[in-house]
């Protein structure tokens, strides 16, 4: 009878931590429909925030044909740290961008997103992550002021003077 008590008592501990992972992976799995589909490394004036300044910016998109929580969501410039940024509960709608400011100063407005690390002109990545998992990545070269790099397929970047932040991306080919 005590085993069978001391085996109820186990089991009534572990189901909170099985539903808690459930839900981890319910978000991981929602987390897979956002891409990294632009950046600007090197913004001169191609996108001012609120301010009148032209920090780097980031643009994420939701593939999915749902909203999506980002709540949880990391972003980072490298592979070291993954989570320099922790979103809080941020809608990104379905089939929708969102502009992330990378200004080095860490603030939200009502219309803006600033993380606290900038882009490397010389070269870096750019990385989402989700409790330490990477997500989707990008690393990239020497950047040029006012050019863009673009998701051109699931698989390839472009470089583009065309740059498109919040819209589907262009390419002068």
């Amino acid at each position: 009878m005590k085993k069978l008590l001391a085996l109820l008592i186990i089991c009534c501990l572990m189901i909170p931590a099985a539903l808690a992972e459930g839900d981890a992976q319910t978000a991981s799995s929602n987390f897979a429909a956002i891409r990294i589909n632009e950046f600007m490394a090197s913004n001169g004036d191609s996108l001012e925030d609120g301010e009148g300044s032209s920090p780097d910016w980031i643009e994420l998109y939701n593939t999915s044909d749902e909203d999506i929580d980002l709540e949880g969501l990391c972003l980072s410039d490298g592979k070291k740290t993954l989570d320099k940024f922790v979103f809080p509960s941020v809608i990104i709608p379905a089939k929708g961008y969102l502009i992330i400011f990378a200004s080095g100063f860490e603030y939200i407005t009502e219309d803006e997103i600033h993380v606290p690390f900038k882009l490397s002109t010389d070269g870096e990545r750019v990385v989402i992550s989700f409790e330490g998992v990477i997500l989707d990545i990008v690393s990239f070269d020497t950047q040029e002021k006012d050019i863009s790099m673009s998701r051109y397929d699931n698989r390839s970047w472009r470089y583009t003077e065309t740059y498109t932040p919040g819209e589907e991306n262009i390419f002068d080919d």
